[in-house]
């Protein structure tokens, strides 16, 4: 069984919402009455060079969503920094 790896985040801008959809992440409503979504991106398929990708991507655009792996929520202050060594990981095992 894969590990569940979702880069994750609720929003209340509209154009930020707009920016993750550009970037492909799924968009719903999580709470009409105030105006908030939940936006996502499942990369579990995905190795976690990819990942480390769409966080980079995120960061250009200035959005700063949170990683789900594991059952553990990483907050966007470590998102990259984790997305990084999981890939080296990943890379190091392959060797």
């Amino acid at each position: 069984m894969k590990d569940t790896k979702k880069i994750f985040a609720f929003e209340d801008s509209l154009a930020n919402v707009a920016a993750y959809e550009a970037l492909g992440f799924n968009i719903t409503v999580d709470d009409a009455a105030n105006g908030i979504y939940y936006v996502e991106a499942d990369l579990t398929d995905y190795d976690w060079l990819a990942v480390l990708a769409v966080l980079e991507d995120c960061e250009r655009e200035g959005l700063q969503p949170a990683i789900q792996y594991e059952g553990r929520f990483i907050d966007w202050e470590d998102a990259i920094a984790f997305a990084d060594r999981k890939a080296c990981e990943e890379h190091i095992d392959r060797d």
